[in-house]
């Protein structure tokens, strides 16, 4: 039901669909709102919350269409989920490999003939998968098995997806800024949602599912890849078998390199172990690969260690970086043309809008399909882009994972033992010595635990709000009527009048899940909220606050009416401070502080009391842990 509900489950709902479609996430706010919120929503008040009903948000589904265009309209349809098969035990055998190359192959060769025009400086392969990335891809090199290869990790990843006879979906999971949720656009454009409907008939040709999710939110709750970097296992499912990151714009100028590689190493600690591959589609310079300019795209991979580049300090983990400018502006012969790169150009020089915009009947939509920029926020054209990049790039792991399979059942290997159980357990004393990260949170044995109470999540919490009447809540039967809130929806948030014009009667087309929210108490009449805690490895803990980029000091550090404790001990600001961003507090660094107690009824718990004489609500929208 856990699983389920906070839309973490490998199954679903049936179909093939993309994850940032809010329907389930709503069901989990409602039907699971006992243990998130304590009892906060029901099932009523949470799809009032987002102006939808059940039975409206279950027909409200995507059409998916076949990205070649031959039967994409791009309008917004009634429909049913799609059936598919789910895999069975024993069954990866060579009519299935047949089957998922066939689907390959023909979506690499849509691919190569979409970009295949006289003004294109590149094949597809080529800027696709070597020109828009910071470190190519090369999966025809020879396998070498004492030095792993992001191409073998990434090979790997896609045949123990294949193999694995327990696992149904493969899942993608996009945390991220408004770029990664698809702003100034419908949702229906974002990359997550083309990447979707460009590759899941290749995940179905395996009897399988394909799960993008879309973490990705705006800017208007104050976070940043600061403090939800350590949400990941929430924000998307703790199952990801691949992870993007897209918070490089606020990289810029704000250092990132401690968060990046911090996620690197814990997504090595989840149970797939996913590669981490982030996207970038800022820079301001642009020039042939090989240029000290290109980089500038890139952030902090070209920093070194010990003569060694970020970027292939963590190869064996599979990480890499996609650029869309770089790969858009390689694309072309003529290499003065980064006009498409100004705020609502439509056209990138090869092709006037998306595919599935080719068959657009309606102009104006038509165009702004074609939209490259719409200002910092790529359009339609820039995010297919983004979504051919990485298809492309998974089909070719694909392919290498196909002929390794192949190779093994030729030789009479069992495929099973080989790919379908865990890859080895990673722990600390795994990790080489960090280049950036702090070791005390990025050298350890567990990745760290969130409870975000922001919109859309897709996988587990960590602490949970504990009921009032709790038999083990430590302050049972004292005031505890703090409430959850949701900011009101706006079905037209962050799209363009065009479009909603076009989708007037439609709003589910375009409309995007990411809304603030928060546990919060309006006056200092509201008591304590008590949270039960799991288990920290290292005893940080963390509250941040909504909704503002630097709300921490009002709200938490200077207010003299909340007192906080820690397993009923007092925690006093004078040992807080202001981290890992302006909208948090750090309350504990490690168990080793003073006040970081064990608790006496097998949990540690957290309670923050607001008290007579509160003036401004305290918001309460992540408790971060580890």
């Amino acid at each position: 039901i856990i699983m389920a509900g906070s839309s973490c489950s490998n199954d679903n709902g049936g179909g093939a669909t993309s994850s940032n479609r809010i329907t389930y996430l709503l069901v989990g706010l409602g039907f699971l709102g006992s243990f998130m919120l304590g009892g906060i929503f029901n099932e009523q008040e949470a799809f009032q919350i987002s102006g939808m009903s059940l039975r409206s948000s279950a027909n409200s589904m995507w059409k998916s269409y076949q990205s070649s265009g031959s039967d994409a309209n791009s309008k917004f349809t009634q429909g049913t989920l799609k059936e598919t098969k789910v895999k069975v035990a024993g069954k990866f055998n060579q009519e299935r490999i047949d089957a998922v190359r066939r689907e390959v192959h023909a979506l690499l060769e849509t691919l190569d003939a979409y970009y295949k025009v006289d003004n294109a400086n590149l094949t597809a392969k080529e800027f696709l998968t070597q020109q828009g990335w910071a470190q190519d891809w090369n999966f025809g090199k020879p396998i070498n098995a004492t030095k792993p290869t992001r191409e073998m990790k990434l090979m790997d990843t896609m045949a123990r997806a294949l193999v694995d006879p327990t696992q149904d979906t493969f899942i993608i999971g996009t945390i991220g800024s408004s770029v990664a949720a698809g702003h100034d656009n419908c949702v229906y454009d974002s990359y997550e949602n083309q990447l979707y409907r460009t590759f899941h008939k290749v995940w179905e040709a395996a009897s399988m599912k394909l799960d993008v999710q879309n973490a990705g939110e705006g800017g208007g709750c104050g976070d940043s890849h600061h403090n939800q970097v350590y949400c990941i296992q929430q924000n998307v499912s703790p199952f990801v078998d691949i992870i993007h990151y897209s918070w490089t714009y606020f990289e810029a100028g704000n250092g990132g390199d401690n968060e990046r590689e911090s996620l690197i190493r814990w997504a090595q600690l989840m149970p797939r172990q996913p590669p981490v591959h982030a996207l970038n589609v800022g820079g301001n310079y642009w020039g042939e690969k090989g240029e000290n300019h290109v980089y500038r795209c890139y952030n902090g991979d070209q920093d070194s260690k010990d003569g060694i580049p970020f970027l292939n300090y963590y190869e064996d983990y599979g990480y890499n970086s996609f650029c869309m400018r770089e790969s858009i502006y390689n694309m072309w012969k003529n290499k003065s043309k980064t006009v498409a790169f100004s705020g609502g150009h439509v056209g990138d020089y090869i092709h006037q809008t998306t595919r599935y915009g080719e068959t657009e009947q309606n102009e104006e939509r038509k165009d702004s399909l074609g939209v490259v920029f719409r200002n910092w926020h790529p359009g339609p054209l820039g995010f297919q882009t983004i979504a051919d990049g990485y298809a492309y790039t998974y089909s070719l792991a694909i392919l290498g994972a196909l002929d390794m399979i192949e190779d093994a059942i030729k030789a009479k290997k069992d495929i099973y033992k080989l790919w379908s159980k865990e890859r080895p357990i990673m722990m600390a004393s795994d990790f080489s010595e960090p280049m950036f990260c702090d070791p005390l949170y990025c050298t350890v044995d567990e990745a760290p635990t969130c409870l975000n109470y922001e919109l859309p999540t897709f996988g587990w919490y960590g602490a949970s709000l504990t009921p009032a009447d709790d038999s083990l809540n430590p302050y049972r039967g004292e005031l505890q009527n703090w409430t959850g809130w949701v900011i009101p929806a706006d079905p037209w948030h962050m799209v363009p009048k065009s479009d909603q014009k076009t989708y007037a009667e439609t709003p589910e087309f375009c409309s995007f899940p990411d809304r603030c929210a928060g546990l919060t108490a309006e006056t200092g009449n509201e008591g304590r909220a008590v949270f039960k805690l799991p288990k920290m490895e290292v005893g940080l803990l963390v509250v941040c606050g909504c909704c503002g980029k630097e709300v921490a000091e009002d709200m938490f550090m200077e207010n003299e009416y909340i007192e906080v404790e820690f397993n009923n001990k007092r925690l006093l600001n004078t040992t807080w401070d202001i981290w890992p961003n302006g909208k948090c507090v750090r309350l504990l660094k490690t168990h080793l502080e003073d006040g970081a107690d064990i608790g006496n009824n097998g949990h540690s718990y957290l309670s923050i009391k607001v008290k007579p004489g509160l003036e401004e609500s305290v918001r309460i929208s992540h408790i971060i842990t580890h």
